[in-house]
């Protein structure tokens, strides 16, 4: 069947490239992908290269302009165009595969710009920084013990639950917006022959496989009314080039490129579809679609790439001074001459009764231009750190006034805004891999019960620890001060303390907030009985 690495590479088509007409055993046709994946297809490879940065970053190409060059995630200005004048106007731009990044970074602005500017990691640090948050606590997983063996090992190569989870599903669903997860039987092996459920277990093909579907690779689908795959069409990548698999409720068919079938029909038995989309948010416009948790920071990080790549073309250009002297001193190549041990000679004017010489003068660069350009990095880059609520403490040696004014440790994220997005982050996890788990009892089991669902508990953190050492102390202390000067208005200042209490300790269970509140009124002397409103 499939594994991880044929269905969740990344396949990066040509734009515009149309896929085969697949006609179905039925005799239905699929032509053309489905018209949100269409519309959202551009977005979703822009979004995974923001996040994977880098070389892919740098070389994505997103189209062709009205000239015919290339899209990418740095703009042309209008004069890094080819004149039209030119003999052989707009070349194809762009350089061998695999070849070092000033390959083409020599008289042309534009390449000189792409090589030499590096990278931002604004999406890569935001995700990073809120997914550590979550998976340094444990999240609480219990089942039946088929699936406890299965969290062991979810994609038949020794990675655990936790593993697939943090370094795959996780980082891409929210940089998504959405994921499809699939879970399948592995293949059987060339040469064996499957008879029994004997042969399946000793084989190894009773086990469930888990591996995602990137949504640029999802071409095609049909919803029943619950919102669940009918029938899917999936890109995949095999050695022998591009294959496309038809999925429905009873069986999968491989086509090639051509759209002849390769293999299949092939009977599963699954009595389903066996991928499920999971989604972060929901696009309101769309019955099919993920709404992206991180695409304002992947915006103002191609804005800092670009405003970048200017800056580093100012200050290159800058670097050699312009040297201004006598018009008939210069050479008609525009050479000036100079003489031994680099000595630059001055023009010697002997008209009249003394010799005067021409002096040479350097013509200084307006700085204006490049420290505007300073100034705004800077505010992109506190832009994007207010996006992903990462912080630097009030007061703090370097904060200037701005968000963060430095990278690094010093960075934290927001306590009481934090909480609430990495509580939101965390449900959306739990949620995703849950259904991840129903899908597994469904293939191993051939189906899951009421009572095999119940028995599923996945419990991610709710509550962060987002206070630095020294402000948890003064928090502590101030919230002495204030409950040892406590008693004069008891009702008053029980309900008041209740709410301080929600406040320095958000995300947790209403049982230990209500044993809270509890022991601020039998401090305060007030009767166990009483019901405080929850605020």
């Amino acid at each position: 069947m499939l594994t991880s690495n044929t269905i969740g590479a990344s396949i990066v088509p040509m734009p515009g490239a149309a896929m085969p007409r697949i006609v179905l055993p039925d005799g239905r046709r699929i032509d053309a992908p489905h018209p949100e994946w269409q519309a959202h297809q551009l977005r979703w490879r822009w979004l995974l290269d923001s996040w994977e940065g880098g070389e892919a970053y740098r070389t994505a190409v997103y189209g062709y302009d009205p000239h015919g060059m290339p899209v990418r995630n740095l703009v042309r200005h209008k004069r890094e165009y080819p004149s039209s004048l030119d003999a052989g106007a707009y070349p194809p731009s762009g350089r061998p595969f695999g070849t070092d990044p000033a390959h083409q970074a020599t008289d042309d602005d534009y390449e000189l710009r792409r090589a030499r500017t590096p990278v931002p990691t604004f999406v890569a640090e935001a995700v990073e920084a809120h997914l550590a948050r979550i998976f340094s606590r444990e999240v609480k997983r219990h089942g039946s013990d088929r699936l406890e063996g299965w969290w062991r090992d979810v994609d038949g190569r020794g990675t655990t639950i936790d593993e697939f989870m943090s370094n795959s599903v996780a980082p891409l669903l929210l940089v998504l917006g959405q994921l499809d997860l699939m879970v399948d039987r592995p293949a059987a092996p060339e040469g064996e022959t499957v008879r029994t459920r004997a042969d399946e277990i000793r084989l190894g093909l009773d086990q469930a496989v888990a591996s995602y579907i990137l949504p640029e690779n999802m071409l095609w689908w049909r919803l029943d009314r619950a919102g669940r795959y009918d029938e899917c069409l999936i890109r995949e990548v095999h050695d022998g080039g591009v294959a496309y698999r038809h999925w429905d409720e009873t069986e999968w068919t491989l086509y090639d490129a051509r759209g002849e079938i390769v293999e299949g029909p092939v009977e599963h038995g699954y009595g389903q579809v066996p991928i499920v989309r999971v989604f972060d948010r929901r696009r309101p416009r769309c019955t099919n679609i993920g709404f992206p948790r991180y695409e304002s920071i992947a915006e103002i990080q191609r804005e800092f790439y670009n405003r970048d790549s200017e800056l580093i073309l100012s200050d290159t250009t800058q670097a050699h001074p312009l040297l201004q002297g006598p018009e008939d001193y210069v050479k008609a190549d525009g050479a000036v001459p100079i003489g031994p041990n680099w000595l630059l000679p001055k023009k010697k004017n002997s008209q009249g009764g003394s010799a005067t010489y021409e002096g040479f003068d350097v013509v200084e660069f307006p700085k204006a231009g490049a420290e505007s350009l300073r100034l705004n990095k800077a505010d992109l880059r506190d832009a994007a750190d207010r996006a992903a609520l990462l912080l630097k403490p009030a007061g703090a040696a370097g904060t200037g006034g701005s968000t963060v004014a430095q990278s690094g440790v010093s960075k934290r994220i927001d306590q009481a805004a934090g909480n609430d997005l990495l509580s939101k982050v965390a449900a959306t996890l739990a949620q995703a891999e849950r259904r991840l788990a129903e899908l597994a009892m469904t293939v191993t089991s051939g189906g899951s019960t009421a009572d095999d669902r119940a028995a599923v508990r996945i419990q991610y953190p709710t509550s962060f620890d987002l206070f630095t050492g020294e402000e948890l102390a003064r928090t502590v202390g101030q919230f002495q001060t204030i409950l040892a000067a406590a008693g004069h208005a008891p009702k008053t200042e029980s309900e008041m303390l209740g709410k301080l209490v929600r406040v320095m300790l958000p995300g947790l269970e209403d049982q230990d907030y209500a044993a809270f509140d509890a022991e601020i009124d039998a401090y305060l002397g007030l009767d166990a009985g009483a019901v405080r409103e929850e605020p």
